[in-house]
């Protein structure tokens, strides 16, 4: 990755990691206040969302070194969680935009739907 794209990454990445706790917050949220559901039923959805959420968050965020070396398959894994916009995209070099769309475009004929494997 070269220094530009390098820079606007350390940029983003945190950004990336505050969308993904807001996605998981909000879905808790919705969780919480659905009064259809009884309390405890809440309470025990709840605490699996956040479990789930933190590992989501671990495979997004944990699994990658914050490397120069890990940068670009870090961004792809951001990129294929909607956690970078397309404008956010288009500040990186051309050459890193048409890796990331082909290796998105690769995902979807292939039919795969996570790129972390565990």
């Amino acid at each position: 990755m070269n220094e530009s794209d390098w820079k606007l990454y350390s940029a983003l990445r945190p950004l990336a990691h505050e969308r993904m706790c807001i996605r998981i917050m909000d879905e808790v949220e919705r969780t919480v206040l659905d009064r259809s559901q009884a309390p405890y039923d809440r309470i025990e959805a709840s605490e699996e969302l956040l479990k789930a959420g933190q590992k989501e968050l671990y495979w997004a965020f944990g699994a990658f070194r914050f490397s120069r070396d890990d940068a670009s398959s870090h961004l792809l894994a951001l990129c294929a969680r909607e956690l970078i916009t397309a404008e956010e995209l288009a500040g990186f070099s051309q050459d890193t935009q048409t890796w990331i769309s082909n290796c998105l475009a690769n995902r979807e004929v292939h039919g795969i739907e996570d790129l972390d494997a565990e």
